[in-house]
């Protein structure tokens, strides 16, 4: 009997000891799963400077939205509304990772936390926002933010545009390093999303710019 017993208390450690380790695997694959959701610097430094950046573009439309005659209302409609739709989800998971809309810092140190080092052009793009007073190349002054309140008909359109198209080629780099970097697959889908319809943005803009001095030159000539 004693035997008995003993084999008996022996089976049940050993199953109490089975149950431990199969808990403890369950948490484990938890906790992995978890990790999974769960952003990187990089996915939220993205979401905050790519918040400022939309955030002034929208703002930049909506000044050739403001009633007054302008040739360029629909593309500024398709930039503002593209744009408000994107800093929703945007803001949206900041919110819900607990992380304030606007980064403490303007330099884009989360560049700097890829799985591999910077490229050269990459480089030069993390040096060029260090130089630049609005922390990132292509953002607008306040000087030009002004100049595009107080501009009217045709040089404000022109203003618009030679500032949008900066805004842009300012911020497809980060886009595109978001799209190699970032760890959560949503972050990486709105950023190659913004690099393609930014960069369709930028032809199609510099086109119109073409367009307009092509018709200036024409003038004079005449």
């Amino acid at each position: 009997m004693p035997t008995l017993r003993y084999t008996l208390a022996a089976i049940l450690i050993s199953l109490a000891a089975i149950g431990l380790y199969s808990q403890s695997r369950q948490l484990e694959q938890i906790r992995a799963q978890l990790a999974e959701y769960q952003p990187s610097q990089i996915d939220i430094g993205f979401s905050q400077s790519m918040a400022i950046h939309h955030q002034q573009a929208i703002a930049m439309s909506q000044l050739i939205l403001d009633g007054r005659p302008s040739g360029l209302r629909p593309l500024a409609r398709n930039i503002a509304g593209q744009q408000l739709l994107e800093l929703g989800q945007i803001q949206g998971w900041l919110r819900l990772w607990d992380k304030p809309f606007v980064p403490a810092s303007k330099e884009m140190v989360w560049m700097l936390m890829g799985s591999k080092p910077l490229d050269e052009a990459f480089q030069q793009y993390v040096i060029d926002c260090g130089k630049s007073a609005e922390g990132m190349p292509g953002l607008a002054s306040a000087e030009d933010m002004q100049q595009l309140r107080m501009s009217a008909g045709s040089d404000r359109d022109t203003l618009y545009l030679r500032l949008m198209l900066a805004h842009h080629q300012g911020g497809v780099p980060m886009a595109r390093f978001a799209t190699e970097e970032a760890h959560l697959p949503a972050v990486k889908l709105l950023a190659a999303q913004i690099v393609l319809d930014q960069s369709k943005e930028i032809q199609h803009i510099s086109a119109i710019l073409n367009a307009y001095a092509q018709a200036k030159a024409a003038a004079k000539v005449m």
